[in-house]
């Protein structure tokens, strides 16, 4: 607009203002209704003209702010004269709803006033006064939510929200490739270089921008749009990773910084890639004396103080940290000394603790650790409730415990994950302990079936129960039966049992990180065992069965771990520890280990088997007397066969089980075993309902291979003493007893002929 056009618009509205006060109240409220309309359909018409192809000449290039703005000044004079007038209540809500209406108006125009350049300020490298318009249209935008549709149509504020995400968007974008220029990684093998330039000159697409971006333009961008921590965020995650981490493990790398007028760099390896190439070094503190971690602590102090200045000084260059953008500064700072911490406290703090119990008075250790931390709060990166050295300072005691803690813990994860399949005998006195009790006397008082009952399991497959793993002796008492552990779980009782000794302390912090060693160590053994040997579980008999007794030999001595040292232990411990829940996760990590085993085996027997799980398979195979062969069975060869194969397999596992399970747990597993051949023979044999003389011997000889399977409940016979009695099976097996009556029938059968009845 040039100067004349700028007169007479200011000639026109002054002659306007002058006519518009000689009016009335009424005739000025009038007015300005009409006024309000126009600029509100004006507003509308330069939204859609200029952001929805509805392209006007006379009204793309108007500011509908302008003339909102004389508005608002007409608003003022008829506000001011009704108040001296003494307002009516018809004056005030009619005055009411014209000002709620401006600034609707207002807000409207002013949005798309800021939305409308912001490409242009962009191409230009005005991003600081695109972030501030974007922010201020934001807000705008969402108090402009509420007022539609009252006060202002829906629709333009809908175009109007979708130019702003579409500016936001494009902003972003911008801010990112800045970003990207202004801190320019670069990597080559294991030599890390950051480039800081001071400003960008031209865009993405090699446009120069009419005004440079500076580091300042782009902190204030990010901050107006919510981003600058985002940004920090990836820069923190850079240094630690290819400064400070490397740093601390190796405080001799070569590192250096170089300044020129646009820019600064900072480079690390750049003379020792070849060295670096073989691999992180070791620290010295895995095994060294307390003089050469002191000597590491100060060259990595050294090594830190100048990557730190280099982000003081070179990241937030022309930027006052203690007044412009400190926030962001004090942010970045935090998140570099949280990040790094960890590492200083495993491979620097805890090798400085005494491993001496009576040194841990003698806080010297860690002075160059303190002068560590210093560095930052020296440079301001971090505060002074944030010093995390000084912390662990005053409670050395809990970061000597600790200390214990961890190695004791990396001890048993050592020896858990070792491939020793080595196994030791446990629980008993020399002989075996007799589990049958007095079964005699019980079926003397016919209690033999529901013993029989009690042993067998209905759960959906091979399952021994939740209760079967309780083994006792023959006087009921809890005394652990002889059986077979692996020395992985020998060793993790005895750790448990030393350090739960520990727990006998006058102070409760002291007493509780023992008892939680002692329970991340058996927690240990339930992450780190079952996933060890997850297919050996499934595949081999023994190692089933080995770790089932392992949970087994845990269990038992969780359930007096507690117990023995719980009057000794501190109040606040003993209100609140506890071992049950880790029993109950034994008892079903125990479970777990038979289950799938015994479904395997289930599956191989069936797989035998083969025609003895059809239905009338073996009625069908008798061949009438009368047609001279009644003495045979069709088939009788394969069918015997099968069920060899089928009771082979139930004696493999049953003998496998007999060298480690516990006696009482074993012939649960054979109980379990028989039933599922039994079970198959019971059912086949019953549904033959008569049989010549021959062809029932010729069934009793052909189930021979299960009865001989009652061999398998006999007690192995001790080094030193007689034999024990045999178990009986049908206290174990619930389907021997329907077996040992169909024998019988058969029996009777074979001496009393009896002609087949017409079966069809």
């Amino acid at each position: 607009m040039n100067r004349a056009q700028r007169r007479h618009r200011r000639d026109g509205t002054a002659a306007t203002q002058a006519g518009f006060a000689e009016r009335t109240t009424e005739e000025q409220l009038g007015t300005m209704e009409a006024l309000l309309e126009e600029a509100r359909a004006s507003a509308y018409e330069a939204i859609n003209s200029h952001h929805r192809d509805f392209l006007s000449i006379r009204v793309y290039a108007q500011d509908p702010l302008d003339e909102v703005a004389t508005l608002n000044d007409k608003y003022e004079a008829v506000r001011s004269r009704v108040a001296g007038e003494g307002p009516t209540s018809s004056q005030l809500a009619r005055l009411d709803s014209i000002g709620r209406a401006l600034r609707a108006i207002v807000r409207l125009a002013k949005t798309h006033a800021n939305l409308k350049d912001i490409d242009d300020q962009i191409l230009h490298g005005d991003i600081a006064v695109a972030a501030s318009l974007i922010a201020e249209a934001g807000g705008l935008l969402h108090e402009l939510e509420s007022d539609a549709p009252r006060l202002v149509s829906a629709q333009p504020v809908d175009v109007l929200q979708a130019q702003y995400l579409k500016k936001r968007a494009a902003l972003r974008a911008e801010l990112d490739y800045l970003t990207a220029e202004m801190y320019r990684f670069g990597d080559a093998g294991t030599v890390h270089e950051l480039t800081v330039s001071y400003c960008v000159a031209v865009n993405y697409d090699g446009v120069p921008y009419e005004n440079a971006v500076t580091l300042s333009d782009l902190f204030f961008a990010l901050a107006q749009l919510g981003l600058a921590q985002d940004m920090a965020d990836r820069l923190v995650a850079s240094l630690s990773s290819r400064w400070l981490a490397p740093l601390l493990r190796n405080p001799s790398e070569v590192l250096s910084v170089t300044r020129v007028r646009l820019f600064a760099t900072m480079s690390i390896g750049a003379f020792s890639s070849g060295r670096r190439g073989a691999g992180p070094p070791a620290l010295p503190a895995a095994a060294a004396t307390r003089q050469l971690l002191e000597a590491h602590c100060e060259a990595l102090r050294s090594q830190w103080t100048t990557v730190l200045r280099f982000v003081r000084d070179e990241v937030f260059h022309d930027v006052n940290v203690e007044e412009d953008h400190a926030d962001l500064y004090a942010y970045v700072g935090a998140r570099l000394w949280e990040t790094v911490w960890p590492l200083v406290r495993e491979e620097l703090l805890v090798p400085l603790v005494p491993d001496d119990i009576d040194g841990i008075t003698d806080t010297q250790c860690l002075v160059p650790l303190m002068e560590l931390e210093e560095a930052w709060l020296e440079l301001g990166l971090i505060s002074a409730d944030a010093l995390f050295v000084k912390d662990a300072t005053r409670s050395l005691l809990q970061t000597y415990i600790g200390k214990r803690r961890r190695d004791l813990l990396t001890t048993v994860a050592t020896i858990l994950a070792s491939e020793d399949a080595n196994t030791v005998v446990v629980g008993g006195e020399g002989p075996v302990i007799d589990v049958l009790g007095d079964y005699s006397a019980a079926a003397a008082n016919g209690k033999q079936g529901s013993a029989g009952k009690k042993g067998s399991s209905k759960a959906k497959g091979l399952s021994l129960g939740a209760d079967a793993d309780a083994d006792m002796d023959g006087d009921g008492s809890l005394a652990l039966a002889r059986c077979s552990i692996s020395v992985q779980a020998q060793t993790l009782v005895e750790f448990a049992r030393e350090t739960i000794g520990f727990t006998q302390s006058d102070d409760g912090k002291t007493a509780a990180l023992y008892f939680h060693a002692v329970r991340d160590a058996f927690a240990l053994y339930r992450c780190l065992m079952p996933s060890k040997w997850a297919t050996e579980l499934v595949v081999s008999a023994r190692r089933a069965f080995v770790m089932h007794n392992d949970c087994e030999f845990i269990c038992h001595h969780l359930a007096a771990l507690g117990h023995r040292y719980r009057d000794s232990w501190p109040p606040a411990l003993k209100a609140t520890a506890t071992f049950v829940d880790v029993i109950v996760a034994y008892r079903a990590l125990a479970r777990s280990c038979l289950t799938p085993l015994l479904n395997r085996v289930r599956d191989q027997i069936t797989q035998a088997l083969g025609p003895w799980t059809h239905a009338r398979w073996l009625r069908d195979r008798l061949v009438d007397a009368e047609h001279g062969i009644s003495t045979m069975l069709a088939g009788s060869e394969d069918a015997e066969r099968r069920l060899a194969m089928a009771c082979g397999a139930v004696s493999q596992t049953a003998h496998i089980a007999a060298a480690h399970l516990p006696r009482a747990t074993h012939l649960r597993v054979v109980g379990l075993l028989v039933d599922a051949v039994a079970g198959h023979a019971v059912r086949r044999l019953q549904e033959v309902e008569s049989a010549s003389d021959s062809a029932a011997r010729a069934l009793i000889r052909l189930v021979e291979p299960v009865l001989s399977l009652e061999e398998l409940f006999a007690a192995a016979r001790p080094r030193d003493g007689p034999a024990r009695r045999a178990a009986p099976a049908a206290r174990f097996a619930a389907e021997w007893d329907p077996l040992q009556a169909q024998i019988r029938r058969l029996s009777s059968m074979s001496a009393h002929r009896i002609m087949p009845r017409d079966v069809n």
